[in-house]
């Protein structure tokens, strides 16, 4: 069973029961990209299983309500996913904006597509060989943007080895970004785990 996070909006039975069938389809999904990752990064398969844990995986559908013309607003702030990977279902409003090459790129929304941003734990995975996706989320002035995003995790405990930083479970590094919100306003946590190579 898949976990929900739905902001501001109401799911009666019927649309739980498409969310959750919509979870299981994007958990097979998330496996399949992970394998190919792992493949192409010859990560041992039998420690790379630990890294991806269906049972961590859910869905989170946000609904960014439309602001007043002539103003400006972020759905979502700059930042990265935790997630070992996300796999993002945008409707066609667009909003997501991506940063790369020192500049804010908009994600132009493409009909019956997937967007999949890689994060931190994959990033320290594949010992930055793969960079989490820094991102943000610009609210529309003419309509409310719905999107569905399905997150996947390490287990709490899976000891993420990894040449580039000192060894660290998932649950130290969520220790470590609550404390950077609460003391820094904004998440760090994968800095706190790098070594100085």
């Amino acid at each position: 069973m898949h976990c929900f996070f739905l902001d501001n909006i109401f799911v009666c039975g019927c649309k739980r029961l498409l969310l959750d069938e919509y979870g299981r389809h994007q958990a097979r999904l998330a496996r399949k990209i992970y394998e190919a990752m792992a493949k192409n990064l010859n990560l041992d398969p039998r420690q790379s299983k630990s890294y991806l844990s269906e049972s961590t995986g859910f869905v989170r559908v946000h609904r960014y309500p439309r602001i007043s013309p002539g103003n400006q607003a972020w759905g979502a702030p700059v930042h990265t996913d935790s997630s070992v990977l996300s796999i993002l279902n945008q409707d066609q409003l667009g909003g997501l904006e991506a940063f790369r090459g020192n500049k804010w790129l908009p994600v132009k929304p493409i009909a019956n597509t997937l967007i999949v941003n890689l994060g931190d734990m994959m990033q320290a995975i594949s010992n930055d060989e793969y960079l989490s996706v820094k991102h943000r989320v610009r609210v529309n002035n003419q309509k409310d943007r719905i999107s569905i995003n399905y997150f996947v995790f390490p287990d709490l405990d899976c000891n993420i080895q990894s040449s580039r930083y000192k060894p660290f479970t998932y649950k130290d590094f969520h220790a470590q970004a609550q404390r950077d919100i609460e003391t820094l306003g904004f998440k760090a946590a994968l800095e706190s785990f790098k070594l100085n190579v």
